[in-house]
């Protein structure tokens, strides 16, 4: 029997009569299981992925893939140590800075905060934190758009002219709106860092002005992060000259772990160098676990999708018992009607695997605007940025991650319709026909 033969019969099978509709209901069902299943792990996965990408792009782009601290203390980052760096290949900027935490006091509000201090010309030269500032326009409005909510009002952003001249910060718009600040406001900053006085140990402290806020789109940092000049924060820190780290940015076609290896000779015995995954690795391992265990439970439900074929076949086998045994008795073979039915399974799987692959990709692409209009439709929050710290629900697409999913799914079918096809090929032609 050829192969044409097989799959007009296989196909043939599949439209089922109007007294075995039934079979066609159960095998419709697998079919929409199968769709739903490989469309959600497709949809979830690319969140997932976003997700991951858009926080190590989020991060890296404000605090740069590598980084340098001293092995004692406080980090002098004299220009000898920062022309070293600044030589090792794949380098674009070593910038210093001096970080610690604060209390940030407004009126009767009260915030811990992380301030960093940083040159006036890095800060303004870093797009994340000036792009809503001092941007081109369209970053401006781009970067203003993601911190923008539902009935906000027009604010002034303030401008980084002039930062630095005297002792102001830059901050987040999130933690603007939380401290019920605006540019011109004064803040209060305390430092745990204590000094003597003639009246005891107090903690350092400083009233600051707000110069500008500004927008990254990641909420840890909008709502937890303030800029200040270097020197003022130095001096607020009781640092002297040195700085608590150097933030270093890799060109994007150099290979970090060369990079990091360069560089650790450049620094020597002066200090260590961490990259991004070592600063955060409890994070992104979190992050990593919890792909793993989503893509096991979504795989889970395709499983079980594929499975409800063997249901459906083991039907058709037992309704076309004499039309097997006529087939058998005019010469196919048992390796023909195997494959009959083998094809009717992949025929199921194949169709729900590729309504299941544009569904999800559908979806992917307008993972965002769909989110938006559920939001506004239902008046409901579906993804949190106090929570998963982005402002925007991202979707990243890997195709090769695609393409696993669906010929898994096709796996699952094929291993699925085995048992009723072997069932259908074992099939005496006698018994076949007693029956009917």
């Amino acid at each position: 029997m050829s192969f044409a033969v097989e799959r007009l019969i296989a196909f043939r099978y599949l439209r089922a009569r109007r007294d075995e509709g039934f079979i066609s209901v159960i095998a419709g069902f697998s079919l929409i299981g199968i769709t739903l299943g490989v469309g959600t792990l497709i949809v979830v996965m690319s969140v997932m992925n976003g997700f991951r990408v858009e926080m190590l792009a989020q991060m890296s782009s404000i605090s740069g893939q590598l980084g340098v601290q001293s092995n004692r203390g406080g980090l002098e980052a004299t220009p000898d140590l920062l022309k070293r760096m600044a030589a090792v290949p794949g380098v674009q900027t070593a910038t210093p800075s001096a970080e610690g935490n604060f209390m940030a006091v407004a009126g009767d509000r009260v915030r811990g905060i992380v301030l960093r201090g940083m040159q006036p010309d890095d800060i303004r030269n870093r797009p994340p934190l000036a792009a809503a500032i001092e941007g081109t326009p369209e970053a401006r409005d781009r970067n203003r758009a993601l911190c923008r909510t539902e009935g906000d009002k027009p604010i002034d952003w303030g401008s980084l002219k002039g930062f630095g001249d005297d002792f102001s910060v830059a901050i987040g718009r999130r933690l603007a709106d939380l401290m019920g600040l605006k540019v011109g406001d004064t803040l209060q900053l305390v430092s745990p860092v204590s000094i003597a006085t003639p009246l005891g140990v107090m903690p350092r402290s400083a009233a600051v002005q707000v110069a500008a806020i500004f927008c990254t789109g990641m909420y840890d940092y909008d709502a937890n992060f303030a800029y200040a000049p270097l020197k003022d924060a130095q001096r607020l820190l009781n640092l002297g000259p040195n700085v608590t780290g150097i933030e270093v940015f890799v060109s994007d076609k150099a290979s970090l772990v060369q990079t990091r290896r360069l560089l650790m000779e450049a620094v020597g015995t002066e200090g260590w160098v961490f990259d991004w995954f070592q600063a955060n690795a409890g994070f992104f391992s979190a992050v990593v676990a919890q792909t793993n265990v989503m893509f096991l439970v979504l795989t889970l439900i395709v499983i079980v999708a594929a499975f409800n074929i063997v249901s459906s076949l083991v039907m058709l086998v037992r309704t076309k018992t004499a039309d097997i045994a006529i087939l058998r008795t005019m010469g196919a073979s048992r390796a023909a009607i195997l494959r009959i039915f083998l094809l009717d399974g992949l025929a199921i799987g194949g169709v729900g695997t590729i309504l299941g692959v544009v569904l999800g990709l559908a979806f992917a692409r307008n993972i965002e605007a769909i989110r938006q209009w559920l939001q506004r439709t239902f008046d409901i929050v579906l993804f949190d940025e106090t929570l998963y710290l982005l402002a925007e629900m991202p979707s990243r697409i890997e195709w090769g991650e695609v393409a696993g999913i669906a010929g898994m799914a096709l796996v699952f079918a094929l291993l699925a319709s085995l048992y009723p096809a072997a069932r259908a090929a074992r099939l005496d032609p006698v018994e076949g026909l007693r029956r009917e």
